[in-house]
């Protein structure tokens, strides 16, 4: 992994978090394994802020009235009626159900009875609307996704800019830069003694880094775009500028101080010698240039590693898609269209999907962070005159994405575990900057927004939270029970640092002991299976 002068700056600045961290008691060493919990973390993030309420719905009938428009569109259908909502497990939708908790369901666009249908009216939009089947794999009753599902919702990100919202998202608090590690890195340190295999702990398939900020060099992300970044920047096996460099001896493994560690470091010559020299070094200057040095040194180690573990090899034996395209209904080269053939594209064309299959079925990686679109690129941050209509049809075609994704690795054994699937050990973290204004007010951006968790160690088949529906215009979070990070129960409204936390508990991380995130933060209550 090549290191520039920026980076190296970042590293250091890292390095002061890390004092930070230890002023507040925290450990920067990996967390005891918690059994049912997941060991790996897919983060998607859905580009450009959401209408979360076109595909599910926490609003009461009276709340869909006041922010959905009627059911309209025809071939691209936009809003919906009361009547259209439904439980994805088709039990009895009681949509004025009191609390903040109720089951996953959403504005039915599909055919229950043929759900390929895409010529017919949909009665329960006064046929107003064709049918659509986009977002039915999360309601498919041969799988239950659904089941192994919680959207968390009405969450404050303190921010309607998409970059402080990104960032918002990934560590808890909003801002231009990162005032704490990205979720993906804490989890991706915590996860690192437990499985020192995992070559490329934290890895990030574009979109904004899953920062480590203070954590130790293993949890920095690695940039990767395609299996084929991977032969130059984590091999040997371009041989121009390996030549003669390739035979690695296994040395002692010593800490940057000179003392003993256990194990080896597979080096080349080259690699024992910038090492030594690293090492060398220290104490010249001040402590915080050795804290760099520090980094560098960690990261010099762990890339050594990487590369004699041969993980081109690796890749290149493990499939991405094998399970799902075994069902006629779910083909791998699917295409999906807006309109009747107005604008069309491939499923392929929405991310890099077959590569995070791989990267997580290979065993290589504890982390890895996706940027997703619809099809074609299309992300969701646009402000057209039709913009609504657009999202609505975009969303449930993204998130049609996903759900085929999670279906696949729910039908994968887990390799560490047999007895489990990879999406039993993997929570699937769906996310974006923001929530976008409600229907009837356009689509600017919304504070509010929701977070869709699924697999490893979650309650499923739940909507936590819900909106204001006393407010006017675009309603904020309503109240909701959350554990507080002091071990106390309370219902208030729903912050960004809730979700942060949410996710990090649900690999059994602990609050003040494994993460800390400035604000304060609680976790949402009833999310993760005890």
């Amino acid at each position: 992994m090549k290191l520039s002068r920026r980076k190296l700056f970042e590293l250091a600045l890292g390095a002061t978090q890390m004092g930070l961290m230890a002023r507040y008691g925290l450990s920067t060493a990996s967390a005891a394994p918690t059994p049912g919990r997941p060991t790996k973390l897919l983060g998607i993030w859905l580009d450009g802020g959401l209408h979360w309420e076109s595909f599910f719905s926490p609003l009461s009938s009276a709340g869909i009235t006041k922010f959905i428009p009627a059911p309209l569109g025809g071939l691209i259908p936009v809003g919906y009626a009361p009547g259209q909502v439904e439980n994805f497990d088709r039990s009895p939708a009681d949509l004025d159900a009191p609390g903040p908790v109720r089951k996953l369901r959403g504005p039915i666009y599909w055919n229950w009875a043929n759900p390929s249908d895409s010529q017919g009216t949909n009665p329960a939009a006064n046929n107003n609307q064709r049918y659509r089947p986009w977002g039915y794999s999360w309601a498919d009753p041969t799988y239950k996704l659904y089941e192994k599902a919680a959207l968390l919702v009405g969450a404050d990100q303190n921010t309607a800019a998409h970059a402080s919202g990104i960032v918002a998202s990934m560590c808890g608090v909003a801002g231009s830069s990162f005032r704490a590690p990205a979720v993906q890195a804490v989890i991706a340190n915590a996860m690192a003694q437990r499985f020192p295999d995992r070559s490329i702990p934290n890895v990030s398939l574009g979109g904004a880094l899953p920062t480590a900020f203070g954590l130790p060099a293993r949890a920095n992300p690695t940039v990767l775009r395609s299996a084929s970044t991977v032969e130059p920047t984590l091999s040997d096996r371009r041989g121009g500028a390996w030549n003669g460099l390739r035979t690695r001896d296994d040395v002692p493994d010593l800490a940057f101080d000179g003392s003993a560690l256990p194990g080896t470091v597979p080096a080349t010559a080259v690699d024992a010698a910038i090492l030594k020299a690293l090492r060398e070094e220290r104490g010249i200057s001040t402590s915080g240039t050795d804290a760099m040095l520090e980094q560098l040194y960690d990261t010099y180690k762990g890339a050594s590693r990487t590369i004699r573990r041969d993980i081109l090899s690796v890749l290149a034996a493990t499939p991405s898609w094998e399970k799902l395209k075994a069902d006629p209904r779910y083909p791998v080269d699917w295409s999906a269209c807006i309109g009747f053939a107005d604008s069309c594209g491939q499923g392929s064309s929405m991310g890099s999907y077959d590569f995070a299959l791989q990267l997580l079925k290979s065993d290589l990686v504890t982390s890895v962070n996706l940027r997703a679109t619809s099809f074609n690129n299309n992300s969701f941050d646009t402000h057209t005159a039709n913009g609504v209509q657009m999202h609505t049809n975009h969303l449930r075609i993204a998130l049609e994405m996903v759900g085929r994704l999670c279906l696949e690795m729910s039908l994968t054994p887990s390799k560490s575990d047999p007895s489990r699937s990879l999406l039993d050990e993997t929570l699937v973290y769906v996310y974006s900057d923001f929530g976008r204004t409600f229907p009837k007010q356009g689509s600017d951006h919304h504070p509010a927004t929701c977070a869709l968790l699924v697999g490893g160690g979650i309650q499923g088949n739940q909507m936590l939270g819900g909106y204001d529906e006393t407010m006017n215009g675009s309603p904020m979070g309503a109240p909701v029970s959350l554990v507080e990070e002091d071990g106390s129960r309370g219902s208030r409204a729903p912050r960004s640092q809730d979700i942060a936390a949410t996710v990090m508990n649900a690999f059994g991380l602990e609050p003040g002991k494994d993460f800390f995130i400035p604000g304060g933060y609680g976790v949402f209550d009833g999310v993760v299976r005890s």
